[in-house]
């Protein structure tokens, strides 16, 4: 469902715990995802959170992100989960045709729910302003949902 923020048009996609294990949370998309990330198909029906195991080229990052994009976890896609200052807010960037998007992250390890916040016109962002402009966003969907 779009929402507006700053001037910045969203969408969140909502995922159901599905399955814990020792190094991930496995979360099942509910509902529909919006019609401009169905032919991307970036959303799938499955994602996971994991614990960075340091088996990779990921530094500097504590999760991953994992998208069930192929038919066996090991090659799905991963991304880095950085802080946003926020509690249980992280941020990635998604390529959607070869287009940089921000997707702000919110999860909690006693959550149900995973949500993921796509912000399509985020950038081109200077640098200097990234990280005080991710922060406020995070800050926004905070109080959009009231916690």
């Amino acid at each position: 469902m779009p929402a507006s923020n700053n001037n910045q048009d969203y969408a969140t996609i909502i995922y159901q715990l599905d399955e814990v294990k020792k190094t991930f949370r496995q979360y099942k998309r509910q509902g529909q995802i919006p019609q401009e990330f169905v032919k991307a198909n970036l959303f799938p029906e499955l994602i996971r959170i994991e614990k960075n195991n340091g088996y990779n080229t990921f530094s500097g990052f504590n999760n991953l992100l994992r998208l069930r994009d192929a038919s066996n976890w090991s090659v799905c896609t991963r991304l880095g989960l950085k802080l946003t200052g926020i509690s249980n807010f992280y941020c990635t960037d998604v390529l959607i045709e070869n287009k940089k998007i921000l997707c702000i992250v919110c999860y909690s390890r006693d959550s149900q729910l995973t949500e993921l916040s796509i912000f399509p016109e985020f950038y081109p962002c200077e640098k200097s302003e990234l990280t005080e402009r991710i922060k406020e966003l995070a800050q926004s969907i905070v109080h959009k949902k009231g916690i």
